[in-house]
This record gives structure tokens, C-alpha cells and sequence, in this order.
């Protein structure tokens, strides 16, 4: 997919990884579907020649229209790093959240992996801390974005 849009692979698997943790059923609170989390609504008319709406489950579908959205954002930003700002909708602010930096360093490490060479599965962080009962019961139910690795 990615050679035959002139996308390096690794650079599509990072996304997936960062949008959806390679769950084809994801889906967030904003509207974001599928594999590469595209914005469904926004981007109805690109699944129309896969069945409509609901092809977004779809992971050849959904990658397929997740890469060309990828690409028209790279086009439109003039590099990977403006594309990637543009795909998760903070080409007009600021701060990312990250996000572009949490891609490229999984593409980075993604690379890696392609050469053959060996890279830690988990990157060490800070211990994981039990929530307190008042916080568990407080946590949100549900609908926001699908786990991001940077989030485990």
C-alpha cells in the first residue's frame, strides 16, 4: 500500500499504531474510525467507492482511504511533519499534543525493526499507580479516542 502510494510503509503502520493500536474497530468520540481513525463524516465521499459509511470497519478500506488522506495532508503541508499535523486536525494551532512526535518516534523505531535490528518492545516509564476508589468511579465511561500507545 504504502509503495504504491509513494508513502514509506513504516510510516503508515506508525500511524496506525498511534491512532487505533492496529484495533480496525476503533472509533472515537469525535468521529474518528477504523485503523488510521479517519474522520468518517468528513471524509464520506472517499468510502463511497468501497460501500459507503460503513466501510470505515473495513481495514482495507479504511487504510486505503486513511492513506490518501495522509497524502493530500502531506501534499497540502509540503512535508511529512506539516501532513501528519494536518491528518490529526491541529495544522491551524499551536500544539499537537505531540502527536507528530509520538508518530515519528514510532516510525523511527518501526525503521529499526525493518533494518533488522533489535529495539525494545516497551520503552521504561514510570510505575503504574493503582487509581484511588474515588477517581475509578469518576473515570469516564467510554468515547474518547481509542488508546494511543502513548497513553500505555
Amino acid at each position: 500500500m504504502g509503495k504504491r502510494n509513494s508513502l514509506d510503509p513504516t510510516l503508515i503502520l506508525a500511524i496506525m499504531a498511534i491512532e487505533s493500536s492496529f484495533n480496525p474497530f476503533a472509533q472515537s468520540a469525535v468521529g474518528a474510525q477504523g485503523l488510521m481513525q479517519v474522520m468518517t463524516q468528513v471524509h464520506s465521499d472517499k468510502y463511497q467507492g468501497f460501500g459507503g459509511h460503513l466501510a470505515a470497519f473495513d481495514p482495507v478500506a479504511n487504510l486505503r482511504v486513511g492513506v490518501k488522506v495522509l497524502q493530500d495532508c502531506i501534499a497540502r503541508a509540503g512535508s511529512v511533519e506539516g501532513g501528519l499535523r494536518f491528518y490529526v486536525g491541529a495544522a491551524n494551532v499551536e500544539d499537537d499534543g505531540g502527536y507528530t512526535a509520538k508518530v515519528l518516534a514510532e516510525h523511527n523505531r518501526l525503521q529499526q525493526v525493518a533494518a533488522g535490528r533489535n529495539v525494545p518492545i516497551l520503552t521504561p516509564g514510570p510505575a503504574p499507580v493503582a487509581p484511588a476508589p474515588a477517581r475509578a468511579a469518576a473515570a469516564p465511561a467510554g468515547g474518547e479516542k481509542v488508546a494511543m500507545l502513548s497513553q500505555s
